[in-house]
């Protein structure tokens, strides 16, 4: 009996790889936080070291290409005195927000 309640509630491989997948790109400490910080606007490097707080900019920097590489940010530099560039969602990194925002109902509900 124990064995056929098992096999019911099991995840599946094929959504077990998807599972894996996700975690892939929200399991590091920081990019759930960047994510959620991109939510509502295109921000700079200086501005999304400020939001997430404690971020060294080295690991900031590979995140951010990271994420870049994943499909899930773009970025764009602008040739200007002095030059610089923003960082944004794509529609794949907008995509995960539903994830975060259930990620933060629920850590506001067990939290406590």
């Amino acid at each position: 009996m124990a064995q056929k309640i098992l096999k019911k509630t099991s995840v599946k491989p094929k959504k077990s790889g998807c599972v894996v997948f996700a975690t892939k790109i929200l399991g590091d400490k920081w990019t759930p936080r960047l994510l959620f910080a991109l939510s509502s606007e295109k921000l700079r490097f200086c501005q999304l070291q400020d939001s997430v707080g404690g971020i060294n900019p080295r690991t900031l920097s590979k995140r951010l290409s990271d994420l870049e590489t994943s499909g899930i940010l773009t970025k764009v530099i602008f040739s200007e005195v002095p030059p610089h560039t923003e960082y944004s969602l794509t529609k794949k990194g907008k995509d995960l927000l539903p994830i975060l925002k259930s990620m933060a109902a629920w850590g506001e509900k067990y939290a406590k």
